[in-house]
């Protein structure tokens, strides 16, 4: 059988055409002296894992490319197929496909349909060859099957995807029937994975024995053990003894993406076969020699098991455990990576100052209560978000309160700093038949999250109101809990949907100051976004929904408050039983905004030589998958050699290079898929199944299928939002900056929470890094397969680390909600965040995207003569004031906005309209004055022309101009 794994066939791959015939293919020898019969038969032995083998069609291809039509499948089973067929091409190799299918849909999302059986022989040659019945079949002569090939490497079943047959698996339960499960050594390069069935290469394998590795010293060496369940197993658990070096259980067990320990539970349902992985680190001083030991396997009422281990240790040394090489499995290591997992403060913030309960971070300032909860929040961000020294803005008109119907005595609240970037509370209070607990945090960056758990001390009822006084003269703007970004309501209802509605958060304030409240309960789990929200959703909190879920969220605007309040209806509790009402807040913007930056860093979002992309003026590359240096889907490192030749010439050039990548969904080509695989849905969300065949055939189902990229042959599935691949991911951040040179990241739609951004933000930003370039790309949001959720509502919690935006993919630039400047200034330009950022579907309007900062990106958009008005005016070193500040120039409109850049260069003024039909404006200073402007000729935008003081300068409707003023 050698390293094939299939007890009967040689192994290989082919080539063919497998959109026509499937992945996976049968080779039989047809003799002359048996082609001079009319049929010949063969007896297949594929030992399949698919589940419904017998409606799948099967295919006979001659030896001269031609299919034959004359075949017939007499008994298609999990472990073999009958079939004969006419020996049209005379004696030679004839080729039987088992797995053909027709991808339909998208080809980025496709649906890969299998075939049906289909009958092609013509009946007057069935019935001459007697194939009515298998008695027929057994009278033909035979054509012996000798090989298995696969349309490639990564499609092949081999060496463990080729199960046992019933005969084999009974032999080995018959010579064991006192054990309740089976041991065997397996090679890393052979990854289980989700083939459950026992691989007929551990059924001639002899359980139990001795396994044998060799490790490189340096190297985090993955070794992998093969279960096999003679009966139910629970709680299994393992273990390596014997090494002199740190070992571990991967499968059983490790650090959450919080730097949490955690067990995993393993159970095995008789019959099944899995896989438990472990990583031995073997130090560099190691001496070179064989080291023995044992793993030691138990379950819950099965006796403890032994596999010797024999691991050499050789003369090499790998660098970063092995790392740099995937193929070695070496990046399993990092799973459990609490690397950049601290409480150091990210630039541009600065640390928690404490002041008995009053709390200063970058910009902003939040007074504790002696609950617990913010009395007091203030701003000292300037009204063009570009400073932080403005005078303080407070944002609440009374304390937020939680009231859980009932007084309450408080005990003194405790205060302390774990860390530069981030400071903790916590206090007490009791009531009748209740006691509140309150845990709360504020971090550097502006997050702020109270805990506050009732437990019942004996049985009673409860109507929890969380309540947020936020000033009129502030909360100018709103987002989210169903509203697209908008001028505030004066009232507002909402109750919670999550099944279809991805909407725990709403954003009030304005460009200067604002905050984002979302609710949640202990029972929170990330949801899957970008068209995979359906498959797992928000799970409603228990505790603000209400018993009935009758609990939601009203907005109501009286004597200059906006009051937001969450209530959860009635609810009731008994004796010992506790609720978790949770809130976070996001202090916004995050941080000053860096209008000279977002002008002088120009990004090109398309695949080009470093030549090509300086030439066309462009200083930033953004290196999206499936490009030649970066082939597959959120797994950079796999392309390390390439990507670092095109970083180095870049740089000599003078280009900063981004890649994409972001643990949303990750590429069948990666090695430890198969590993991530065989941990559940761990690593992977669960899901419907189906799509791409390569999925199906390889991971069974309860998954969610990913992006596929046909050109680069590339098939990716979903991963969980939440889960320690986010470690790993971490890791491979920071190797890509030290190793490789990457200067950032593109990220399209992710998947992870803050606490995975700050640590990104952290990997990029090592010691002797250059500042780290990050920007994000959302596709609208606010659609039914997305929850209808606001990209920048959704990922307010990542926008501290981010530098740029990319809103995105079906936003409405022109009619609907892009008609209001209110639509464009909450919802995609960023700045409430503290963030810039640029325009993608259809281009974006250039005109209203400027009053922003905002551009279309090259080359999508021809920008360069922007580019060059941008620099001839000096721009990037002027200091920017856009229209919800004040700038210094008016238009005397509402509907057509000014926003202006004081510098080297002078005054400048980018004015849009919103307006329904063409008019004409008459610019003013500051003081009413008229001024005189000259626009430049900009190619694409606006052509040369000159207005005295006092003329009206006419603008079409959505057009506009820039413009020097004099």
């Amino acid at each position: 059988m050698g390293e094939t794994g299939h007890p009967e066939l040689a192994c290989g791959i082919g080539s063919w055409d497998s959109d026509v015939y499937g992945n996976h293919r049968l080779l039989v020898r047809a003799d002359a002296s048996d082609t001079a019969a009319p049929a010949v038969a063969a007896e297949l032995p594929w030992r399949r894992q698919d589940p419904d083998p017998a409606s799948v069609d099967v295919i006979v291809v001659g030896p001269s490319g031609e299919r034959v039509r004359n075949t017939v499948a007499l008994e298609v089973t999990d472990e073999a197929g009958r079939i004969a067929f006419e020996p049209v091409d005379g004696p030679g190799t004839y080729a039987v496909h088992y797995l053909p299918y027709a991808h339909t849909g998208k080809p980025y999302y496709p649906q890969a349909d299998y075939r049906r059986p289909t009958r092609t022989a013509d009946p007057g040659w069935v019935h001459r060859c007697g194939l009515h019945d298998a008695a027929g079949w057994e009278k033909l002569p035979r054509a012996e099957a000798f090989g298995y090939e696969a349309a490639s490497a990564v499609d092949s079943f081999a060496p463990l995807g080729f199960a046992a047959t019933a005969d084999e698996r009974d032999r080995l339960q018959r010579a064991h029937a006192a054990e309740q499960f089976l041991l065997f050594g397996e090679d890393r390069a052979h990854p289980l994975g989700r083939y459950h069935r026992l691989p007929a290469r551990w059924a001639r394998a002899t359980p139990f024995t001795p396994h044998t590795a060799t490790a490189d010293r340096g190297e985090f060496h993955a070794l992998q053990v093969g279960v096999y369940a003679l009966g139910d197993l629970t709680d299994v658990r393992a273990e390596i003894r014997g090494l002199p070096f740190a070992v571990r259980c991967l499968s059983t067990g490790g650090i959450d993406a919080r730097g949490r320990a955690f067990e995993r539970p393993v159970g095995l349902d008789a019959g099944r076969a899995g896989a438990l992985w472990f990583g031995v680190e073997v130090p560099e001083e190691a001496e070179p020699g064989v080291y023995e030991g044992e793993i030691a396997v138990h379950a819950s009422g099965a006796p403890e098991r032994i596999l010797p281990l024999r691991l050499t240790v050789a003369e090499d040394v790998v660098a970063d455990g092995g790392a740099g090489e995937p193929w070695r499995l070496a990046r399993l290591g990092w799973l459990d990576s609490a690397y950049a997992q601290d409480d150091e403060v990210v630039a541009p913030f600065t640390p928690v100052e404490a002041d008995g309960r009053q709390l200063s971070i970058l910009g902003r300032t939040v007074e504790l209560g002696p609950d617990g909860l913010p009395r007091r929040i203030a701003s000292t961000f300037t009204p063009a978000v570009t400073r932080t020294d403005g005078p303080a803005r407070e944002l609440l008109a009374a304390p937020i309160t939680l009231d859980v119907g009932r007084p309450l005595d408080q005990e003194p609240l405790t205060l302390e700093r774990p860390g530069p970037a981030r400071a903790r509370w916590s206090t007490r209070a009791t009531g009748q038949d209740v006691l509140l607990s309150v845990q709360g945090e504020l971090e550097a960056d502006g997050f702020l999250v109270v805990r506050a758990t009732v437990e019942a001390t004996a049985d009673t009822e409860l109507d929890v109101t969380l309540d947020v006084p936020v000033r009129e003269e502030v909360a100018r703007y709103a987002m989210g809990l169903g509203l697209t970004g908008r001028a505030c309501p004066t009232t507002y209802d909402w109750n919670w949907d999550t099944p279809t509605r991805n909407q725990d958060a709403f954003w009030l304030g304005d460009p200067a100051a604002g905050l984002q409240l979302s609710l949640r309960d202990e029972h929170y789990a990330r949801p899957l976004n970008t068209n995979y929200y359906r498959e797992k959703p928000l799970r409603t909190p228990r505790s603000w929904a209400g018993d009935d879920g009758a609990g939601g969220v009203r907005l109501r605007t009286e004597q200059g408050v906006r009051r937001l309040t969450a209530f959860s209806g009635p609810l009731t509790l008994r004796a010992g039983e506790s609720r978790c009402f949770e809130f976070r807040l996001l202090l916004t913007p995050f941080k000053p905004l860096e209008p000279g930056r977002q002008l002088s860093e120009r990004y090109f979002h398309a695949y080009a030589s470093p030549a090509e992309i300086a030439e066309y003026g462009a200083n930033v590359a953004n290196l999206h998958h499936a490009t030649p240096p970066n082939p597959y889907i959120n797994d950079p490192l796999l392309g390390a050699d390439a990507l670092r030749s095109y970083v180095a010439e870049a740089h000599r050039l003078g280009v900063r290079v981004k890649v994409y990548d972001t643990v949303r969904e990750l590429t069948r080509h990666t090695p430890e898929l198969p590993v991530l695989a065989g941990l559940g849905d761990e690593i992977f969300a669960p899901g419907p199944g189906g799509g791409h065949a390569w999925l199906r055939e390889h991971l069974g189902g309860d998954y969610v299928p990913g992006w596929v990229a046909p050109d680069v042959g590339d098939v990716a599935v979903v991963t969980s939002g939440d889960s320690r691949w986010h470690n790993s991911y971490v890791c491979g951040i920071e190797r890509l900056r030290r190793v490789v040179g990457v200067d950032g990241l593109y990220l399209d739609d992710v998947a992870y929470d803050r606490t995975t951004m700050k640590r990104v933000r952290k990997a990029l930003g090592g010691a002797g890094a250059s500042p780290p370039l990050v920007d994000l790309h959302s596709c609208n949001q606010f659609r039914e397969a997305d929850g209808f959720a606001s990209s920048a509502n959704l990922y307010a919690e990542l926008l501290p680390y981010v530098d740029r935006l990319w809103l995105g993919e079906l936003f409405d630039y022109e009619d609907g909600a892009g008609a209001d400047p209110a639509y464009w200034l909450v919802e995609i330009s960023g700045i409430p965040f503290g963030l810039m950022g640029e325009m993608l579907e259809g281009g974006g309007n250039p005109w209203r995207g400027l009053v922003f900062g905002m551009t279309g990106r090259a080359p999508m958009v021809d920008v360069r003569g922007l580019w060059r008005a941008f620099d001839q005016l000096r721009l990037p070193e002027a200091e920017m004031t856009g229209w919800w500040a004040s700038p210094s120039i008016h238009t005397g409109r509402e509907d057509v906005l000014a926003t202006t850049w004081e510098g080297p260069g002078g005054t400048v003024a980018a004015v849009a309209s919103w307006a329904a039909g063409p008019v004409d404006v008459v610019l003013t200073s500051a003081a009413g004055e008229p001024v005189a402007a000259y626009a430049p000729a900009v190619e694409g935008f606006q052509p040369e022309r000159r207005f005295a003081a006092g003329e009206g300068v006419p603008v079409a409707p959505g057009r506009g101009w820039l413009l020097r003023i004099s």
